[in-house]
């Protein structure tokens, strides 16, 4: 009897031993997030430090920890997120706007943003028309624009630079180098989301900015490889969660916009 109890005792910890052996075993799945820094307060990097912060990285990093995934972030240009996701474990999270160009190339998760307006980042000393707070598309006439390559930007720009009577217009892989570019001269203007527009002028006194006037608000995804609707299903119910209100009347995301819009960004 003592043996038949020896030799079940060490079968149940050569069973135990297998099971932590094989626990530790396990790889963590990854998941792959595309971004582009220099897009404060959605992804940045903070004066004098090197680590990508930002709206967008706190809600990749959610998703993350919800699923158990190891993030790994990668930084390159924004042109090439939407067009360059193709593995199963990747999304693409940059405060990329929803339009159907881009929803025909990847799946869009809901929305997380729906606030975001085109602006114009201007030097004070041009002294631009505004009409109800708002830029007016008069004051483009006869001048320049610059913008960042492959944003909703740039599709402004050209569903309405005849319209608008824009001399020319020249794009930039960065919108520090597009701000650049209007620095010194009242004939260029720089067109950018609203909320990284609030970020430039904050670093920049000389300038000040206005949404357009006539153009509706965009909306903010984060998108995946075409017909990766299972991963987008789950970045969906992490949105859902983030989404909720809490007793102050804002969301995860909207507490989190307020605190990386108080932070300066690098020049």
């Amino acid at each position: 009897m003592k043996k038949v109890i020896s030799i079940a005792l060490a079968l149940i910890i050569l069973f135990a031993m297998s099971a932590v052996f094989s626990s530790c075993g396990e790889t963590q799945k990854e998941l792959i997030v595309y971004t582009e820094s220099g897009f404060a307060p959605w992804e940045f990097t903070e004066k004098g430090k090197d680590d990508l912060i930002g709206v967008d990285m706190e809600i990749a990093k959610y998703i993350a920890n919800k699923y158990n995934y190891k993030l790994n972030v990668i930084d390159g240009p924004f042109d090439s997120i939407v067009a360059g996701i193709d593995e199963d474990n990747a999304l693409g999270i940059a405060g990329i706007s929803w339009n159907a160009d881009r929803a025909n190339a990847v799946e869009f998760s809901k929305f997380y943003w729906c606030d975001a307006f085109q602006a114009v980042v201007y030097l004070k000393s041009s002294n631009p028309t505004l009409v109800d707070g708002a830029f007016a598309v008069s004051n483009f006439e006869g001048k320049s624009v610059t913008y960042q390559t492959g944003t909703t930007s740039q599709i402004t720009i050209t569903e309405n630079k005849d319209n608008w009577k824009i001399k020319d217009s020249k794009d930039f892989s960065e919108v520090l180098a597009a701000l650049e570019a209007v620095k010194g001269s009242n004939d260029k203007y720089l067109i950018v989301d609203s909320q990284v527009a609030a970020q430039l002028v904050a670093a920049n006194p000389d300038f000040a900015y206005a949404a357009i006037e006539g153009l509706d608000a965009e909306q903010y995804g984060i998108v995946a490889k075409k017909g990766n609707t299972e991963l987008i299903a789950k970045v969906n119910a992490a949105l859902d969660e983030l989404l909720v209100k809490g007793s102050d009347g804002k969301n995860q995301i909207e507490k989190w916009f307020d605190q990386y819009s108080a932070i300066a960004p690098e020049d």
